[in-house]
């Protein structure tokens, strides 16, 4: 009996003494050596002029595709020791790194390197590393924009649907709220025709003006041009034909009636005309008959396919429709403190109506909203009321406003990689009269992210100090030839 007590007893001191021994690194180095000084290599890889040599199973196990290609007899690259692969030249120009990853599960990566990884990754099924590339692009899209990679990301990603949905979702938004930005970028050119036409559809696209975006698009045109030109798969007697047709597809979707008179007028010298000057010219009598208030043709227009998006505004960020708000020290602001801003706007997006300008009272609430003690006319006391979100309301001041719908939006600034650019959109469509004069927008920023940004700095707050806050707010009147509906920013 007391054997049996003794054993129990050494047994659970063992059990105590037990101590998980992790010596991981020094075995990660040594199947980095094989591959660092390629011993006992049984198998060479030939990628482009490139020999690699390399060992079965660590790329079995690394990958389901090298598994099925070396383990099944059925596939002829089982019984060989010389396996040619054939990659895109952007792909060979990582495949080292590549190969290291699958041996050390480590690697360097860059702006210019996560797409071919990414690639490769997606090629032989190497789910981590695909992992991996879609993170770090999610934390590097503005950068990428700047740099000009975005638009060949957006376009992989687009391939791949539903796959990585969040990142081709944030790539989409990106490129709609901040277009000038990435239009400036040098990739800009690569964007898809399908791309280009669903773009020009959508109504949140963030511009300075619809004149604006008319001079993007002709500089995609003109750049686009040249890669006609020099594109040896298209027959030289078919190339002017492809170019005018690129045009008619991307500028039907121009909203000239956006434009002022003035704007329209200028139009007419823009190099593009010298391409396609009767089409372009005839879009153009578009915006002219609506400005000058000609009803029957603007109803013709709106009753067309795709006509109604004429007449609808985006989002312009100009003195006419819009106002910002900065708050600086952000930190310093106590409890319910709010900014107000007072802004003039259009009643009608044409010149020619005879309104008189609309008079907002715009007001901030970063740090949430407090609702005193009041007593009812009736004389029921009601109590005081807090809540905790970031709101924007949005007063008419107008006495004589009749029932007018308008499009209200709330543009917010964020950083990311040191780069400010829009990182959040609400957009309400609402009726305002004599009766209705006031919206409220809630929780255009998360509150906790805000009430915790000295600890993790949100994105949100820009400046040198990280502790400013930007919005620009949007007023446009949604006449009666307007359509809230556009096409989808979908690709399938």
């Amino acid at each position: 009996m007391s054997t049996k007590l003794e054993a129990e007893e050494q047994n659970s001191q063992d059990s105590n003494s037990v101590q998980v021994m992790n010596n991981s690194n020094s075995v990660l180095e040594k199947i980095a050596n094989l591959y660092a000084e390629q011993l006992m290599s049984d198998i060479i890889l030939v990628v482009g002029e490139e020999q690699y040599p390399a060992h079965r199973v660590i790329l079995c196990a690394s990958s389901d595709v090298f598994q099925v290609m070396l383990m099944n007899p059925e596939w002829n690259e089982c019984r060989k020791r010389v396996i040619e692969l054939v990659e895109e030249p952007c792909c060979e120009a990582v495949f080292p790194q590549f190969l290291k990853y699958l041996y050390v599960g480590k690697m360097n990566i860059s702006l210019s390197t996560v797409m071919p990884m990414l690639v490769l990754g997606h090629k032989y099924n190497v789910k981590d590393l695909v992992e991996l590339c879609v993170d770090y692009m999610m934390k590097h899209i503005a950068k990428a924009a700047t740099q000009g990679f975005l638009i060949s990301w957006l376009q992989y990603t687009i391939a791949f649907t539903p796959q990585h949905i969040d990142l081709t979702e944030a790539l989409k938004r990106f490129l709609k709220w901040n277009l000038e930005m990435v239009s400036e970028a040098r990739d800009f050119v690569e964007m898809d025709e399908a791309v280009m036409v669903l773009l020009l559809q959508q109504n949140d696209l963030v511009v300075s003006s619809e004149y604006q975006l008319f001079s993007i698009l002709q500089n995609w045109l003109l750049r686009r041009k040249d890669l006609i030109d020099s594109d040896e798969n298209i027959p030289t007697n078919e190339k002017l034909e492809h170019f005018i047709n690129l045009i008619e597809q991307t500028v039907f979707h121009i909203r000239f009636p956006m434009m002022t008179p003035r704007e329209l007028a200028h139009l007419l010298i823009f190099p593009i005309l010298e391409h396609h000057k009767e089409f372009i010219v005839q879009r153009l009598a578009i915006g002219m008959s609506y400005q000058s208030g000609q009803e029957e043709r603007v109803m013709e227009i709106r009753n067309s396919p795709e006509g109604c998006l004429q007449f609808t505004p985006r989002l312009y960020l100009n003195d006419t429709w819009s106002v910002g708000i900065e708050v600086q020290n952000f930190n310093r602001l106590d409890n319910y403190d709010y900014y107000v801003k007072c802004f003039f706007s259009q009643g009608h997006i044409a010149e020619t109506e005879d309104d008189q300008p609309i008079t907002w009272e715009i007001e901030f609430y970063p740090k949430g909203v407090k609702y005193g003690r009041a007593k009812m006319v009736w004389g029921e006391d009601v109590p005081e009321v807090s809540l905790n979100t970031v709101r924007l309301r949005v007063t008419c001041r107008y006495p004589q406003i009749e029932e007018q719908r308008f499009k209200i939006a709330a543009l917010i600034t964020g950083v990311q990689n040191k780069v400010n650019h829009i990182l959040t959109l609400h957009e309400r469509t609402e009726y305002f009269s004599r009766e209705h004069r006031i919206l409220n927008m809630d929780n255009l920023i998360p509150y906790d992210e805000l009430a915790l940004s000295s600890i993790n700095l949100s994105p949100h707050l820009v400046g040198p100090k990280r502790n400013d806050l930007l919005l620009q707010v949007i007023i446009a009147p949604m006449g009666p030839y307007t359509c809230r509906e556009a096409p989808p920013f979908d690709f399938k």
